[in-house]
């Protein structure tokens, strides 16, 4: 066997001498007569000349090609049997492979070769050699066998190449970026789905790192991570990061990379699989945003608890020193005093409450200009003191159907977005207006219904928005405004608010001069205006026995003079239990139970409950600085009771008291 392998030849042809030596020195501990060709001619003459077991020829040559060689040396009938196998940079084209296999190759190798290939197809080619003339011999048909082989390896290449496309498929059409990249950061191959995900063409995306796509502030986040899978410590790893659009902005990746390595096992290059996660990070710091504003507003409503009890000892003792001072007194004008601002501050907490809690909408008839100023005072403190509020009113009143809460909340969201629009400061206006809808109206502005409305313009002297923003920001979500510093909703919430009162909003906006929105509320029919109100008259007290409830001692002792001093007796009780108790020893005794909503041991609704199974006529009359809706939730309201809502006056009080008392039904 050892004769036969050392009288066997292959034929090496390549017009450069360098890559002779190459191969030559690849293959000669193989026990092959490696014979050299450098140009066509030379290896037809060789060919003819000699019996090689092979032909290992290179395509491009001077003068005669390979594919050229190849088809003189099928068209001659000593030749034909000779197997060929190209040798090549390029034909990596499916259409210059099968111009091959027309020419008489039945195989190719690409340069750069790999030795371990090149070493294997040799010896199979050796092995087939030995065999057909071992098939020689024993008289056996060489060129059927060669033949058969030759399929053989024919359809193998078919297979590999069909192999080849499903992963080219798999890899252009994959869902998620996927991207080959170099040791040194380079991309070397890249998907449709990773150049849609940073906005780049492939060519493009080729010139650049992984690193000149991340964000600044994310480049370190993975080094350890790094230095650890090409130490092979770990076999993959996974990070979230930001990548840098082609247009500048940000978008959230999960990246999960793992290393392809040679066949000595050294790094050959990462495999990164990317996911664009940036609407899931949106939705996440949504939520965040939106437990954050829950968070604020169960606070606001808890201080403006503790505010409204503080105000109802100010405004409830000022208004006693009120009524027992005489006109002329020199320290009514300080009583007066005290007892407005109390009121200001007392307004100012039921701004927060408005603003931090969802308020069931009630509709009535209001006149919006005096709406409109008297939120003016809390939006003032909203848009801080380098922007300028203006107002103008139209000159008759303006009268609406509409939840004052809900209206202050779209002039709140308004305000804010103006504020954020003019960080150097500039000027925030609010106008009214009367217009008449016709249809020349809607047909001029495509929208409305024909009829009298109050028009409310409100606009700022900010940096604008093109009409592409404009045409988004009622979405739900959509915002302008930095990652953390806006939930999206707030316009969206201002649209299905005007939505609700039947009415209709029109934004205009230009970059660089501002944004007027405007507002259109159905107007309502009133009547002739009445003269002006005069203050209400002191009501009138009574004897009656009034069991009262308050945990707050100061709250406790304000009420209780409250009452003394309309003439009531009045028993008193520090919690809900307490009062339960003292209304079992006399319960035909008390005409009125006056119960704080928030107290120890038992609440108010707790207490109403138990005192109305002894009595159920029992008159009873709920008192609580928290919000109606807060009472709601955690389920104190109860059917048939009356709530007053602290701070309230001691004439307020007194005058509610004596309504139940005498059984009188006030909307």
């Amino acid at each position: 066997m050892m004769r036969e392998q050392e009288s066997i030849s292959i034929l090496l042809v390549d017009d450069r001498p360098e890559n002779l030596t190459a191969l030559e020195a690849l293959l000669s501990d193989l026990g092959l007569n490696l014979v050299k060709a450098l140009s066509g001619n030379d290896a037809l003459r060789l060919s003819l000349k000699h019996d090689f077991a092979l032909v290992l020829l290179d395509v491009q040559m001077p003068d005669m090609d390979g594919f050229e060689t190849a088809e003189l040396m099928r068209s001659n009938p000593k030749t034909r049997h000779l197997p060929i196998i190209f040798v090549t940079a390029g034909m990596k084209d499916i259409s210059c492979q099968f111009k091959g296999y027309d020419a008489g190759a039945v195989d190719y190798l690409l340069k750069p070769l790999e030795p371990a290939i090149l070493r294997s197809k040799v010896k199979v080619f050796r092995d087939l050699y030995l065999l057909r003339r071992e098939l020689e011999k024993r008289e056996a048909s060489l060129e059927s066998l060669v033949n058969e082989r030759t399929a053989e390896l024919v359809r193998t290449a078919d297979h590999l190449l069909e192999s080849e496309e499903r992963y080219r498929n798999a890899f252009e059409l994959a869902a998620v970026g996927i991207a080959h990249v170099a040791l040194d950061g380079r991309f070397v191959r890249v998907n449709a789905k990773l150049c849609e995900t940073t906005g780049h063409f492939p060519s493009e995306l080729q010139k650049l790192t992984i690193g000149d796509v991340t964000h600044p502030e994310d480049r370190e986040l993975e080094q350890a991570d790094l230095r650890s899978l090409l130490e092979g410590k770990i076999s993959s790893y996974a990070v979230e990061k930001r990548f840098i659009h082609r247009d500048g902005n940000a978008v959230w990746v999960h990246m999960a990379v793992s290393l392809a390595r040679e066949e000595n096992g050294s790094p050959k290059y990462f495999i990164s699989v990317i996911e664009d996660v940036t609407g899931r990070k949106r939705l996440e710091e949504q939520l965040l945003q939106s437990q954050k504003m829950e968070a604020i507003g169960q606070l606001a409503g808890g201080i403006a608890h503790d505010f409204n009890n503080i105000l109802s000892v100010i405004i409830g003792y000022g208004n006693l020193a009120q009524i027992s001072m005489k006109p002329e007194s020199p320290h009514k004008p300080h009583i007066d005093h005290i007892i407005a601002a109390s009121e200001k501050a007392a307004q100012l907490t039921r701004g927060l409450l408005v603003f931090s809690r969802k308020q069931e909408m009630k509709q009535q008839p209001l006149e919006l200009n005096g709406l409109i100023d008297n939120a003016a005072k809390l939006l003032k403190r909203v848009i801080g003191e380098d922007i300028r509020l203006e107002t103008a009113f139209h000159q008759n009143q303006l009268h609406v159907n509409a939840d004052g809460g809900q209206i202050d909340q779209v002039l709140m969201n308004l305000a804010t977005n103006a504020r954020d629009a003019m960080p150097a400061g500039g000027r925030f206006c609010i106008s009214t207006e009367e217009v008449e809808m016709d249809s020349s109206f809607v047909n001029r502005y495509g929208f409305g219904k024909p009829g009298r409305y109050a028009l409310i313009n409100v606009s700022d002297t900010g940096k604008g928005m093109d009409q592409a923003t404009v045409q988004k920001i009622f979405d739900p979500f959509f915002t302008t405004k930095e990652s953390g510093k806006g939930t999206g909703l707030g316009m969206s919430i201002v649209y299905g608010i005007i939505s609700q009162h039947n009415g209709y909003i029109k934004v205009y906006s230009e970059p660089g001069i501002g944004t007027t929105l405007r507002l259109y509320l159905p107007l309502i029919e009133t009547q002739d205006a009445a003269a002006p109100a005069t203050a209400p008259a002191l009501p009138r007290g009574g004897t009656e026995t009034i069991l009262l409830a308050e945990d707050d001692q100061i709250i406790r002792d304000l009420e209780v003079n409250v009452l003394q001093e309309f003439g009531y007796k009045v028993l008193i009780a520090r919690d809900g239990q307490e009062a339960v108790d003292m209304f079992q020893v006399q319960p035909d005794g008390i005409d009125l139970v006056l119960l704080d909503m928030i107290m120890p041991n038992k609440n108010g609704s707790q207490a109403c409950r138990e005192i109305r199974a002894l009595r159920p006529d029992i008159k009873v009359l709920f008192i609580s600085g928290y919000t109606a809706d807060l009472i709601q939730e955690r389920g104190l309201g109860q059917d048939g009771v009356e709530l007053i809502m602290k701070p309230v006056s001691p004439a307020g009080l007194a005058r509610k008291i004596r309504e139940l008392l005498d059984g009188v039904s006030r909307p």
